[in-house]
């Protein structure tokens, strides 16, 4: 396997925090959009023609004071149509607010909706989006500590909000959020992988539309991974569109001795723990995200560094990734995929579904933050799963 990092220019980015709230997008003709909150505290994009070696111009979709962004894109759904969809807060007008980019039609911008009227919004929030297989779009989050938190929906693609629909919150400072598509009849169903602060455990929350509903079944127990001033996120997903499930990475603990990243496979109604894709770290680790190849099924999981405790979370560490080509039975060697040294980081992104292996951006700590593209190159792994749908 051979690996190319590339700087993808003077990409300035002010946010790190939330659970895998910052994407970015891989479309059929394998463009990459990168959606972020730039220094100015303002929602933009930008793309690459040329799987991440160059980016162009950042483009403005919402001009304000964002303090959280969260993106979902309709072919995670098994949805065939290529909108970006962005929920975001902005604490100038204290609000949840909504707007969509047409990669199909020209990038058009759908216009800006609100999603959700505050009256506060903090930095200790977090929220997530995603569209449902049968096409309804949900948001779910706190913006106020946990004061001001619900989940609302709309059936029209985001064009109005038809109000709050059941809470799945439980009210907690530094509560995390990741909607996802459910796999149940009911297309509109969705989940949610809640990590909560309080308890420190990480569930999933399964939304059922018809009765508007919320059941909850914890996946796993954890120490502590959101203390202040950490980077994030410490865990992530990936949609497997050709199983019918939602593949989740989590650490069980941050720098600390023997901690795991553990992997589960969850469906409408079972959490299967596969095999852990770090086992008894020796220190020093962190953070992760996860993206499926399309064409072999092959996961990638990166996470910051290296498993021997030899580098120093997270002032000095490197981006590292294993492989599974079996659904997470096994997993190849540690790899690294960051040659620059060692580096200050505050957040690590995947494409969650790319055609190939998934492109990965991690964003640095310094006077100028900027993302590091490393261009995944040379043999695939392969297996001889079906292929699945973009």
């Amino acid at each position: 396997m051979r690996i190319c990092p590339q700087v993808a220019g003077n990409i300035n980015i002010s946010t790190w925090g939330g659970a895998s709230s910052s994407y970015m997008v891989e479309t059929p003709s394998r463009v990459l959009y990168r959606v972020y909150i730039d220094s100015l505290s303002d929602v933009a994009y930008t793309k690459s023609t040329d799987g991440g070696k160059t980016w162009g111009v950042s483009i403005i979709v919402h001009t304000g004071t964002v303090i959280y962004l969260t993106v979902w894109y309709d072919r995670w759904s098994d949805i065939s149509a290529g909108l970006i969809h962005c929920a975001y807060v902005d604490n100038g007008v204290d609000d949840i607010l909504y707007q969509s980019i047409d990669t199909e039609n020209s990038d058009a911008l759908s216009g800006e909706t609100t999603v959700f009227a505050g009256s506060t919004a903090v930095a200790s929030g977090s929220i997530s989006i995603t569209r449902a297989r049968g096409g309804n779009i949900i948001v779910a989050g706190a913006i106020d500590a946990g004061a001001e938190d619900g989940a609302w929906e709309s059936n029209n693609v985001g064009a109005t909000w038809g109000g709050t629909i059941a809470d799945p919150s439980e009210g907690g400072s530094g509560d995390q959020y990741l909607l996802l598509p459910d796999w149940n009849a009911d297309t509109q169903d969705v989940m949610l992988i809640f990590w909560d602060s309080s308890a420190d455990e990480l569930s999933v929350k399964r939304y059922d539309n018809s009765a508007d509903t919320w059941t909850e079944a914890s996946i796993a127990t954890l120490v502590d991974v959101y203390p202040g001033g950490q980077p994030g996120p410490q865990f992530a997903a990936a949609v497997d569109l050709t199983n019918s499930q939602n593949v989740i990475v989590a650490w069980s603990a941050v720098d600390l001795l023997n901690a795991d990243l553990q992997c589960w496979k969850i469906t409408n109604t079972t959490i299967n723990e596969m095999t852990n894709v770090v086992l008894n770290s020796t220190d020093d680790q962190g953070i992760c995200a996860i993206g499926i190849d399309t064409q072999s099924q092959a996961w990638w999981v990166a996470y910051a560094g290296k498993s021997d405790g030899s580098e120093t979370w997270f002032s000095a560490v490197q981006v590292y990734v294993k492989v599974s080509v079996d659904a997470g039975s096994t997993w190849g060697a540690e790899t690294l995929i960051s040659t620059i040294g060692t580096f200050s980081i505050r957040q690590l992104i995947a494409v969650p579904r790319s055609i190939g292996p998934p492109a990965f951006n991690f964003a640095l700590q310094g006077g100028t933050q900027y993302n590091l593209h490393a261009i995944v190159a040379g043999i695939t792994p392969s297996a001889s799963y079906q292929m699945g749908v973009m």
